[in-house]
């Protein structure tokens, strides 16, 4: 895939045609034009799975299932890490080439979610989201996101620090949050949040790999001083 960009004033001249009844249809360079079909099939899955005509009321359901397609499709594209780090790569796949998709989930007005605010690009987001969570299949990645929400999302994705993602160390974290019910989350108070702040200051400090267990050892150890702090302040009051 020849992946295209597109700058700041082209970008904004695309959006200010569109408004809030969906009219915000492009035709895509010819290139994309494969992909984009097998975008708008990969919607129809999510929403016919899901049973639902539009994301509302189930947001985070439907940015896993088609977080988790969109993953696999552009995998055949030869997508990368570098690659998904330009941020204007992103933005041309959401203005130019399904920005219809992207207004079901956001309307047409919310600007960073298309291009505005590279942190919130939602193509972008969704595509690291899994990639920093990937357990080796579809399957196995969705079990262990099946009950997170919006916020884990947020989390995992915005706090990239200083020197980039840890690959490894993030899929270790998602893979043990996945492990935690519900009820233990709900009592920890904000796990997954007090987690990720903890390993931020810890990293200062930790290099993981050099851990005992490696990354697993770290990161159970994580979780543990989160949850054990947790109930024991519980258990004082």
């Amino acid at each position: 895939m020849n992946w295209k960009t597109m700058n700041s004033s082209d970008l904004q001249y695309r959006v200010s045609s569109w408004n809030d009844i969906g009219e915000v249809h492009e035709t895509p360079a010819a290139d994309y034009l494969e992909l984009r079909e097998e975008l708008l099939q990969i919607e129809m899955e999510v929403k016919s799975e899901l049973q639902i005509s539009t994301p509302k009321g189930r947001e985070y359901a439907y940015d896993l299932s088609f977080g988790l397609k969109l993953y696999q499709v552009l995998k055949k594209y030869d997508m990368t890490e570098a690659i998904a780090s330009d941020n204007q790569i992103w933005a041309y796949l959401g203005v130019a080439v399904i920005p219809d998709i992207v207004f079901k989930r956001w309307g047409a007005q919310a600007h960073d979610r298309f291009y505005q605010s590279p942190r919130r690009i939602w193509l972008k987001v969704l595509w690291w989201y899994i990639h920093l969570s990937w357990q080796g299949t579809e399957e196995l990645t969705r079990k262990v996101l099946l009950t997170n929400t919006t916020d884990e999302v947020v989390q995992l994705v915005e706090r990239s620090g200083n020197f980039g993602y840890r690959i490894k160390l993030c899929r270790e974290i998602m893979l043990q949050y996945g492990q935690f019910d519900n009820e233990t989350k709900t009592r920890s108070g904000q796990l997954f949040r007090r987690v990720m702040k903890l390993n931020t200051a810890r990293l200062a400090v930790i290099e993981p790999a050099l851990y005992e267990g490696e990354e697993c050892g770290y990161v159970t150890d994580l979780f543990k001083e989160i949850v054990n702090s947790k109930f024991q302040l519980a258990s004082s009051h």
